[in-house]
């Protein structure tokens, strides 16, 4: 298996980064399926990616490319944005842009390109696969398709109604010119505002910061404005057909609650799978990964043609 590191520009001129895997074996004048894999909220490719994608080359025999989100780890953003910051109907359009950077590529079947998302990106793959029919396959883990339910299954009315202010003072400061207000992805201070308030998201976030990533705890409070009434995917889940996905469902996730995340896959119309693990979140980037990896494989390779 090889990686390289990679550059593509989005349809505004933001360049991403990231890394393109291909398999160990002569690949010279062959057209191999690409999967292209992202991350949840906040989260750089040095979380787990690299792994993740070499499993999937060696496995399946074909390309894989991870990269950044713009505005986060070695990508860039937009003259005059801010880095930190979630747009979710840009992170899909930049998908978009990654589909079409992957087609150029000579190693690649530009006929054969699946994604592969977690958590928020799960949600945001779904919509580009529900409009963008280049897309032949879906792996949603711990998707995360509603940020208007998720929010208001999370946190208490008043505490979503306290918000407003701060995001209506925070557009008219930035109107001003003035920096953006920031929050702490995760705090484990009881009490303290977080972005993701819970024991096992700390547990998660807390060890890559210092520690020679790219990660950091911080988020415009826009993206927590864009996060709370996020919900692209919905109005097109009827439309994903007849592109295959595959949801992994945690049994103990509070971010994507089970109930939640089944109330959206039987909206889903075939051909559809799902797989559950007894698993929180963030184990599914974990623990839970031997049981759902060769589910996954299985998955693509009959999505794919393999």
């Amino acid at each position: 298996m090889s990686r390289t590191d990679v550059s593509f520009k989005t349809h505004d001129g933001v360049t991403l980064r990231g890394w393109f895997f291909t398999p160990s074996s002569d690949i010279s004048g062959k057209k191999l399926p690409c999967l292209i894999i992202t991350h949840g909220l906040s989260c750089v490719k040095e979380m787990g990616l690299s792994e993740l994608a070499t499993r999937f080359t060696s496995d399946l025999g074909i390309c894989a490319m991870v990269y950044d989100h713009r505005g986060f780890g070695a990508s860039d953003t937009a003259p005059g944005q801010h880095r930190q910051e979630v747009i979710t109907w840009l992170q899909g359009n930049d998908m978009r842009d990654a589909i079409t950077y992957a087609q150029t590529r000579e190693e690649v079947d530009k006929d054969k390109i699946a994604l592969w998302g977690y958590s928020l990106a799960a949600g945001e793959a779904i919509y580009v696969a529900a409009m963008d029919r280049r897309v032949k396959a879906v792996v949603a883990l711990g998707p995360g398709l509603s940020g208007l339910e998720i929010v208001k299954r999370q946190a208490p009315p008043f505490a979503v109604n306290s918000m407003q202010p701060l995001f209506e003072m925070d557009r008219l400061a930035r109107a001003q010119g003035k920096e953006p207000i920031t929050v702490p992805v995760v705090s484990n201070t009881p009490g303290a505002q977080s972005t993701l308030p819970s024991p096992e998201s700390w547990d998660f976030f807390s060890k890559w910061e210092g520690n020679g990533s790219s990660w950091k705890n911080e988020l415009t409070l826009r993206s927590l404005d864009d996060l709370s009434t996020y919900a692209l995917p919905m109005p097109l889940l009827d439309n994903l057909t007849p592109t295959p996905i595959f949801f992994g469902v945690a049994s103990r996730d509070t971010n994507s609650p089970p109930d939640m995340t089944m109330r959206w896959y039987a909206k889903l119309s075939e051909p559809k799978e799902v797989a559950f693990v007894d698993a929180d979140h963030y184990q599914l980037m974990g623990p839970a990964r031997d049981i759902l990896h060769p589910k996954e494989v299985a998955f693509l390779k009959r999505s794919l043609n393999l």
